[in-house]
């Protein structure tokens, strides 16, 4: 019957709904899918704890009431409610078992004299009971399931909007400390869901599981005490089994963490630098170091399994042992007459049910420790003070915009350490007009924070008017200044509401007059749904210069008497510039107007310039003034004409990105993230688009439109000193001084990766891929030549990103593909089948052993019934056939043990080795994909080291596990069907009959299981948007005073997600309900049609008994694998993404053995008429038409603007990509026809920022060449100058180089990397030079190693980037938009005074230094 499955500890599902023992740990780890009780627990802390150490140290939580601190009086009567259902839920199974054994106690009425209808009439008066308490459990498990999910929604709604009240209140220095990426928020969703999972779900799970503790033990102890009180003193033996395994369990999984984490950063570093790695030709080498740390990990599963299936055998056995003994004692109750057959198994049944209970109720600590902790985390922000500006004061009668500032000093909060403005001066008269100009890090962007009050000065004053602005009531200062930054910030909203932005009362005439202003009325009527049209994030993508018009629009709404400028139009192409310049001209009218200005250009006509250097005014006066006095001004306006270049279309950002991508990429390519943001990354936009959303929005969306205008990289709009402007600004400019500094750390993030990889190739060095050294080609050859594939792959070049949507559609492998990964193991497969059938096949024999001996209790003349005179041979009879059936269970228990050890470790055994294979081939395949497949945001470094992580667990799960179960389930519904059909066939087909009823429910349930906020997580997410929008935009939200608009717009959305979990909820409790009342009712049925059976004399009552009791037991083993099913859906999406990865065919295949191998290279290397784009970026023609010959042993250079397609020359002829069309020849002949490998083995590259392994320096060297001697591995390096360097540190060439080189100055890097290439020694050098983001003093010494380089007869192709280089090489060739635009020596070059000098104008080059140490 129901119950007994929790003998074995198998809870069936109903017992206990809510457990999530039978979900085995996320990939289940063990094939059982019934962890027994003692199990259970330890299950689910066993990942619990992992996480829990990776999330905390010892981490501080709040008490357990201060979970309900937002609850009112309508949440506290919720929850009452709740409790009160999840009480009676609980108790409802221990009830009926009181009526299981009254049904048993009928074995009493079996003398011949009864009357058989009267049999009949107690059967189904039992039978009714159970649909009663059916019914009871429908109402109670809908009632608790409602009443819970909604106290947690209406609880965490209040709490949510606490937070994001507070959240906008924060200074602004909160946001430098913490970021304002969208961190908070996401933290805030993840903090919250762990609340909610503790207060919804788990305190009703916890009511529901004590509930049936306690019931149980009454129950247990009312029937039959002695019974009660044996069971409970066996438990400690049965949960000590289980707790010793979990001991060893837990110290294994954490070792097995670490043991993968290995393996982990192998991958990891290999796919973050594929391009290195494709250069130096090493995937061999990395697919052997991956293949050697899995097996650490493999190792230690191999141990799990063993534990396990000990730790469950043990388990298993001692609880049947368990019930062995207390069927004995009862014997001897019976003889005495203490009790009946019936309240022995009630009694027996109900404490280990009881028991049960209680381990259930143990899984929810957890979850409670985790929501305490994010409560904590949560309350500290609310109780954080906000904003200690103070929101009272003055308000001018009227504002004149006399604007001072007085010996001001400040820096930021976040860096207190670097002054931004030291001792600064201005004054602005009133209605004028003042340009703040200087040099990057000049302190100008910082005025508009400090004007705006983001930030007060440290010392000195800002006044308006005369009044110190920090007397000034902060909303009505805001009010009164117009903001219009560089990165115009865009909500997700309707046009209408990012015009009408942080303004309640204004009408349509007012919103469109504005738009009119700022000439975008047009364009925005040109729309489909007008003003109505969505932006933002998710919304229509509008050109930069179309979201600087809306911007200026809400500028003018607000009509202020102040306007602050962030050099807006700076990366605007000409006729945008020019219209939004208009708008501006005449927004600034009668106003007094501050603009930081980042190109000189376009503020001649301002009424003052001021010009800044170190936080210091330096120069004021006009334009023609500051040129007379030919001081700073004068100088950074040459620096830009030298760095005017050609315009190229639309925008900045691209270009801005170039050029930091320029320097950064590499480093990006670093760091870790270079996957991370993927989304970006890829975006056309990214490379080639307004800044803003390149940077900022994370998704593409944009990108696409935006792309056509953008083809080519703007103009490098590069003002002070030669820096790209706007580089260094863009982050809403007013985002703080040097916007600059706190971008860095995103800026990398961003670029680098994917995007790197592939922006930056077009744009730039390709860093990250530091294809820098090379593996002895020798080794290489051994390839897996398993997988070559034809050529003609190659030629189709379809935009890659189709590819994968069709993969959705692909069917999940078939079970047989699956079976194939594990036919090695076949041996392990049939002894653990043979384990999993025999303790599958116990479930019902036992169920029926039992039967046995409890109608050997009732035998006629027994118990109570026996009198004095009575043949004591009857007793004799009794205990003999007791003992003989209690011993049949103690043996059972102990083939248990051997049983479930087989089961458990062969499969465990199985399962490891498919996952360490799956692993293997996973990584194999991966290294075998063109670069553009690394591309792709899908397949970032981290989304990829997840699927290694991840994904081939589940293969495992689709598999091992699951056919342990399978045939553990099979087994027993087996011999029970054997069992009923051998007592009475037509009680058996009832019994199967109910089974599909009883499998909808468990699915049912099991979904429900799943936890009750899946649903509603997807809707958080989309509130959350509202707020990373905001925290995105603080500043715009800040200088808006909108955050009460944000706090509206999230209420509204918390609202609708109310409204929806109100539905939601009640729907899964009425499921849930429903699914419970089924489990019961479909016992009813089986039990009224026992008596049928019995009245119309099939079977006499013994057997019924028997029959009914096995099949109450079985039918729980034939509905759990059932229960698995929605894990298993769930899991398919993974298993379709491993094969995906491990069967598509590369389009550059390196496998193809067929490629030519000629034994000697001369070097000539010719392009012609190359036209490409990158993969993820078709739209972007990065060459067009481009054509370059270098012949065997010569030097050329190629300069050009950011992103003018540089360092995508190299990856061409690295072959990481193809072109689109043209040809590149190497002697003649199409790279295309040598084979990969032999071609890169001949190649040397040097990337802008080496590509450094963590490990040590001389692995780092012999990267290149695997049998390197010490001698030459020594020459190498002294030939790079590093020798020196390396032999003074303490370990020398064994020196450990820390995470991605971190220990590293990038100077040291970058000779190591020369070391790798002079080791190498390659015929064809490509480097590309980045000694401009190197301190001076190693710059020199990395340009004198690079001299070295290039002396010898290579042919050399050199991106350069300063003039130094030049006087060495013979050819020079001058890039932008993709085509050559000047081409000769140095002389003729210098004589032509063309965009080459303006490029190599030394001031450029010490721009773009700056930028890159900043």
């Amino acid at each position: 019957m129901m119950i007994s499955r929790g003998l074995f500890g198998w809870s069936p599902p109903h017992i206990q709904p809510l457990t999530p023992v039978s979900e085995v740990s996320e990939p289940p780890e063990s094939p059982s899918p019934y962890l027994d009780n003692s199990e259970a627990v330890p299950v689910e802390d066993e990942s619990g704890n992992e996480e829990a150490e990776e999330i905390e140290p010892p981490p501080a939580a709040v008490p357990f009431s201060g979970l309900f601190a937002c609850a009112d009086g309508f949440d506290w009567f919720l929850m009452v409610v709740g409790s009160l259902a999840a009480a009676a839920h609980g108790t409802a199974l221990v009830v009926y078992l009181h009526y299981f054994g009254k049904v048993i106690h009928f074995l009493d009425l079996q003398q011949p004299s009864r009357d058989p209808q009267e049999l009949y009439h107690r059967f189904t008066e039992h039978a009714l009971y159970i649909i009663y308490i059916a019914s009871g459990v429908f109402a109670a498990g809908w009632i608790e399931v409602s009443c819970w999910i909604l106290t947690g929604e209406r609880q965490t709604a209040v709490i949510r909007s606490k937070y994001v009240q507070v959240l906008l209140n924060q200074d602004m220095s909160f946001f430098d400390t913490y970021g304002n990426n969208g961190d908070i928020v996401s933290q805030v969703l993840s903090d919250v869901l762990l609340i909610q999972s503790a207060l919804s779900e788990k305190v009703g799970n916890y009511i529901h599981n004590m509930a049936t503790f306690f019931s149980g033990l009454v129950v247990g102890l009312v029937n039959c005490w002695q019974i009660a009180l044996i069971t409970l003193a066996t438990g400690p033996f049965i949960v000590a089994a289980g707790g010793i395994s979990n001991v060893f369990l837990h110290r294994l999984a954490e070792n097995i963490q670490d043991a993968y984490a290995e393996a982990a950063s192998i991958a990891e570093q290999a796919v973050s630098y594929v391009r290195t790695l494709y250069a130096f030709t090493n995937e061999t080498l990395a697919k052997y170091s991956y293949a050697t740390s899995l097996q650490a990990t493999l190792r230690y599963g191999i141990l799990i399994s063993l534990v396990q299936g000990l730790g469950l055998g043990f388990t298993y056995g001692l609880a049947i042992c368990s019930c062995a003994l207390q069927l004995w004692v009862g014997r001897f109750l019976i003889t005495q007459g203490r009790a009946n057959g019936g309240e022995i198994v009630i009694a027996l049944f109900a404490v280990i049910l009881s028991g049960l209970g209680l381990n259930q109720a143990a899984t929810n600590f957890y979850s409670f420790e985790q929501g305490r902790i994010a409560a904590y985390r949560l309350y500290e922000m609310i109780s954080r003070s906000t904003s200690s500006v103070n929101q009272d004061g003055n308000i001018l009668a009227s504002v004149q915009g006399n604007i001072e500032f007085r010996n001001v000093y400040f820096s930021y909060l976040s860096r207190p350490e670097i002054p931004i403005l030291s001792g600064f001066y201005l004054t602005v008269p009133a209605r004028k007009t003042v340009a703040l100009v200087g040099r990057n890090g000049s302190g100008k962007s910082s005025i508009i924070p400090l004007m705006e009050r983001f930030y007060d000065p440290t010392l000195g004053e800002v006044l308006l008017d005369g009044e110190n602005i920090k007397s000034l009531k902060l909303d009505w200062l805001r009010s009164q200044i117009g903001l219009v930054t560089q990165e115009p910030a865009l909500l997700s909203l309707s046009i209408r509401d990012n015009i009408a932005y942080g303004r309640s009362n204004v009408t349509s005439d007012q919103i469109e007059e504005a738009a009119k202003t700022a000439h975008v009325h047009t364009f925005i009527s040109s729309l489909e749904k007008g003003y109505e049209t969505q932006v933002g994030r998710a919304g229509f993508p509008l050109t930069e210069a179309q979201k600087i018009k809306l911007s200026v629009a809400r500028a003018v709404l607000s009509n202020p008497s102040i306007l602050l400028l962030d050099e807006v139009t700076g990366g605007l192409d000409f006729e945008a510039e020019r219209v939004v310049q208009e708008a501006l001209d005449i927004l600034m009218l009668g106003r007094s107007t501050i603009i930081i200005a980042r190109r000189l250009s376009l503020i001649r006509n301002a009424d003052y310039i001021a010009v800044m250097e170190e936080g210091r005014l330096v120069e004021m006066g006009t334009h023609d003034e500051l040129l007379a006095l030919d001081g700073l001004y004068a100088e950074l306006l040459r620096c830009e004409e030298a760095a005017k270049l050609p315009k190229r279309t639309p925008i900045r950002n691209y270009k801005e990105i170039a050029t930091f991508q320029i320097e950064k990429d590499s480093s990006a390519s670093h760091s870790v993230q270079e996957p991370s943001s993927p989304r970006m990354a890829k975006s056309p936009s990214l490379q080639r688009m307004p800044g803003t959303q390149a940077f900022r929005s994370s998704d593409g969306t944009f990108s696409s439109q935006e792309s056509p205008k953008v083809l080519s990289p703007p103009s490098e709009q590069m003002l002070e000193n030669g820096v790209a402007l706007d580089a260094a600004e863009k982050a809403p400019s007013i985002k703080r001084q040097d916007s600059f500094e706190m971008r860095l750390p995103e800026l990398p993030k961003l670029d680098v990766h994917p995007g790197h990889r592939q922006a930056s190739n077009s744009s730039d060095p390709e860093s990250p891929i530091s294809p820098l050294l090379t593996s002895d080609p020798k080794n290489e050859r051994s390839h897996s030549k398993t997988f070559s594939r034809p050529l003609s792959q190659f030629d189709d070049m379809p935009v890659k990103q189709k590819e994968p949507k069709d993969t959705q559609h692909q069917k999940p492998p078939s079970f047989w593909r699956l079976a194939e990964l594990s036919f090695a193991e076949w041996l392990y497969a049939v002894l653990g089948s043979t384990g999993a059938a025999i303790f599958g096949s116990f479930n019902p024999l036992l169920a029926y052993v039992i039967a046995l001996i409890v109608t050997e209790y009732y035998k006629p003349n027994q118990g109570a019934n026996l009198t004095e005179y009575s043949k004591p041979n009857q007793g004799a009879n009794l205990r003999h056939e007791v003992d003989k059936w209690s011993l049949i269970i103690a043996c059972m228990g102990i083939v248990t043990v051997v049983a479930n050890f087989l089961q458990h470790f062969y499969f465990g055994i199985m399962g490891e080795k498919m996952t360490e294979r799956v692993r293997r081939m996973m990584f194999s395949a991966m290294l075998r994909n063109e670069v553009g497949w690394f591309d792709e945001e899908e397949n970032s470094a981290d989304n990829l080291s997840m699927h290694l992580a991840n994904d081939a667990t589940f293969v495992r799960a689709a598999f091992s596990n699951r056919l342990s179960i399978f045939i553990q389930d099979t087994a027993a519904v087996f011999v029970a069907v054997l069992i009923g059909m051998l007592l009475e066939w037509r009680l058996a087909l009832v019994a199967l009959a109910t089974l599909p009823i009883l499998i909808v429910s468990a699915i049912a349930q099991k979904l429900w299981l799943a936890g009750f906020s899946r649903g509603i997580q997807e809707m958080h997410r989309k509130a959350s948007l509202v707020l990373e929008d905001a925290v995105r935009n603080i500043y715009t939200v800040v200088a808006f005073c909108a955050g009460n608009k944000v706090m509206e717009l999230y209420r509204f959305q918390l609202g609708k997600i109310f409204s929806q979990s109100l539905i939601h909820g009640v729907a899964i409790g009425f499921a849930f309900g429903f699914s419970q009342f089924l489990l019961f009712a479909c016992n009813a049925l089986l039990l009224w049609y026992t008596s049928i059976s019995v009245k119309n004399g099939y079977l006499d009552l013994p057997t019924a008994i028997k029959e009914y009791m096995v099949f109450s037991f079985a039918t729980f083993a034939l509905v759990e694998p059932f229960g698995l099913a929605p894990y298993i859906l769930k899991r398919r999406k993974s298993l379709i993404s491993v094969f995906e990865i491990i069967d598509r065919i590369p389009k550059i295949d390196p496998d193809d053995n067929s490629g030519l191998k000629p034994p000697n290279v001369y070097g000539s290397i010719d392009l012609k008429n190359v036209d490409f784009c990158y993969p993820t970026r078709p739209e972007v023609m990065v060459l067009r038409n481009f054509s370059l010959k270098v012949s065997g042993g010569q030097t050329v250079a190629v300069v050009g603007v950011s992103g003018s397609g540089k360092s995508t020359i190299i990856s061409l002829i690295e072959r990481f990509y193809d072109p689109v069309s043209g040809q590149l020849l190497l002697d003649g002949r199409d790279l295309k026809l040598y084979n990969l490998r032999w071609l890169r083995s001949h190649l040397g590259l040097v990337q802008q920022e080496p590509i450094i392994f963590s490990t040590t320096i001389r692995e780092n060297i012999i990267y290149a060449r695997h049998n390197a001697t010490e001698a030459e591995m020594k020459e190498a390096a002294r030939i790079a100058n590093a020798h020196h360097f390396i032999s003074s540190l303490p370990h020398g060439y064994d020196t450990h180089v820390g995470m991605r080189g971190v220990d590293l100055t990038p100077g040291q890097k970058q000779r190591v990397a020369i070391a790798r290439v002079v080791l190498k020694n390659a015929p064809i050098l490509l480097l590309d030079e980045a000694s401009s983001s190197i301190e001076s003093e190693s710059s020199r010494v990395v340009q004198e190693a690079l001299d070295t380089l290039i002396m010898g007869n290579k042919t050399t192709i050199l991106i350069a980037h300063r003039a130094a280089m030049m006087r060495h090489v013979d050819n020079i060739v001058v890039l932008n938009c993709g085509r050559i635009v000047e081409q000769g020596t140095h002389d003729s070059l210098v004589a032509m005074n063309g965009l080459y000098v303006r490029l190599m104008q030394p001031h450029f080059g010490k721009g773009l230094r700056q930028h890159r140490l900043v």
